[in-house]
């Protein structure tokens, strides 16, 4: 699950788009998932930054009765979401967890009052040691897409520079796949034999291809199934 986008008030709007009741409907849907371990949620929980829509996040998402491994969006502020999601035992954030015989590693891809993404040497090295640490095959989490996705209006803010991660990424025997939210769109690409899936919104996608706003008003989420020598993935839209 990924750019839910909530305000402190359950009716609050994001284009004319009621991102609660958005979350509801996806909710819904993946709560009728047969087989479902855990929840990856890429960020942008919060469009107004508020502790009252990190709480309502909070709330909503206990329903599933699911661990939920979390990381930050661009829109979120890093210290309220982990203070809020620090209060519920099923909220982790995603810093390193095995999951079906695979090893998944956040990276913090945000930048403080900046929609695009860029991630910081530290962080690069982390995601180098721990990938050299993986036994197994392992995925990177992270909010921004390191890729284009032929759609003007979000390549303007992917992640930038792009190349150191792919650079490690490239030289990770371990490394099969990265996972990111931001894109609002069902995107899978790859490059030099590494995996990228992009997961659409539970708010709304914009329309593919876009270069200024154009919204395609559907709410989704993807389902993968990990095995030791790869992995499938489904999108389902509510």
């Amino acid at each position: 699950m990924t750019d839910l986008h909530l305000f402190a008030d359950k009716n609050g709007c994001l284009l004319g788009r009621d991102t609660h009741a958005a979350l509801a409907r996806v909710l819904a849907g993946l709560g009728k998932e047969e087989g479902v371990a855990a929840v990856l949620l890429t960020g942008d929980v919060s469009q107004d930054e508020s502790e009252a829509s990190y709480r309502l996040a909070a709330e909503a998402l206990a329903g599933l009765g699911l661990p939920v491994h979390w990381i930050a969006g661009n829109h979120d502020k890093r210290q309220t979401m982990a203070r809020v999601f620090d209060e519920h035992g099923f909220l982790h954030p995603l810093e390193r967890t095995e999951l079906g015989g695979w090893t998944f590693i956040g990276v913090d891809s945000c930048v403080a009052g900046q929609d695009g993404g860029r991630i910081a040497d530290a962080e690069l090295e982390r995601m180098r040691r721990l990938l050299g640490e993986a036994d197994g095959p392992a995925a990177v989490v992270l909010h921004h897409h390191p890729l284009a996705v032929g759609t003007p209006l979000l390549d303007d803010c992917m992640l930038s520079p792009a190349a150191p991660f792919w650079r490690i990424a490239a030289a990770s025997p371990a490394l099969k796949l990265a996972i990111c939210g931001h894109a609002h769109g069902d995107y899978s690409l790859a490059y030099r034999g590494k995996a990228l899936e992009a997961g659409p919104a539970t708010c709304f996608q914009w329309r593919q291809g876009a270069c200024d706003i154009e919204i395609d008003d559907r709410h989704g989420y993807r389902l993968f199934d990990f095995a030791a020598d790869g992995y499938s993935v489904r999108t389902v839209f509510v």
